[in-house]
């Protein structure tokens, strides 16, 4: 009766001490690991094989994203055009952070990116609210190419953005900087911003605008 008393006793003391024991908490950088380590990155891709498909993503912003993130963790150096391609989806899918930081990249390594590149860029940051940042984009490349006409495009759609933003003065300027250094200027810039002015109670502003679009 005692030996049997004295089994019961040890293996409750047993299933005690297991219930007590507290959990040990898993480490939720190592789940996020693991579920790395297990994804299925097809590390037999060459540099070439990825510069090809980031030049297939178009705007599929989202595609994108995924070839650039496995390009990082591998290491591998693709074409600086190929990554002119990304920026552009990023831009065009509204992802201008990305854009951005990918293009600052580029221009690290030495790559000025092309004039379609830039104005897709641009695009994307003036539809975002950040027309003040497009401006100093357009200005750092125009000083390193030496060539602000074939930069046309992007500084008319900044031009209009900044108006369009509230921010007249700016897009006076950019204007007025425009014809100076001999860029076309489109006639939907000459209006739009002159439509701002006068929509904000700036007519004296819209008036030279206006007459500026006359003389040309």
């Amino acid at each position: 009766m005692h030996a049997l008393y004295s089994r019961y006793a040890h293996q409750a003391c047993h299933l005690s001490r297991r219930r007590a024991s507290p959990a040990v908490p898993q480490c939720p950088g190592r789940r996020f690991l693991s579920a790395v380590r297990r994804s299925a990155i097809p590390a037999h891709r060459t540099a070439e094989e990825y510069s090809q498909l980031l030049r297939s993503c178009d705007d599929d912003w989202t595609r994108t994203l995924e070839l650039v993130t496995e390009v990082n963790i591998l290491r591998i150096n693709v074409e600086p055009q190929a990554l002119e391609c990304a920026v552009v989806s990023f831009a065009r899918g509204g992802q201008w952070q990305r854009a951005e930081n990918l293009y600052l990249q580029l221009k690290a390594q030495g790559h000025v990116p092309g004039s379609d590149t830039l104005t897709a860029l641009v695009a994307g940051l003036a539809g975002s609210q950040q027309g003040d940042r497009a401006a100093a984009i357009l200005d750092e490349v125009s000083e390193l190419q030496g060539d602000t006409r074939s930069l046309a495009p992007a500084y008319n759609l900044v031009t209009r953005a900044l108006a369009r933003q509230g921010q007249l003065d700016a897009s006076y300027q950019l204007l007025t900087r425009m014809m100076r250094s001999e860029v076309p200027v489109e006639g939907s810039t000459f209006t739009c911003l002159a439509s701002c002015c006068m929509g904000a109670e700036r007519t004296q502003l819209a008036e030279e605008v206006l007459e500026m679009r006359d003389y040309l």
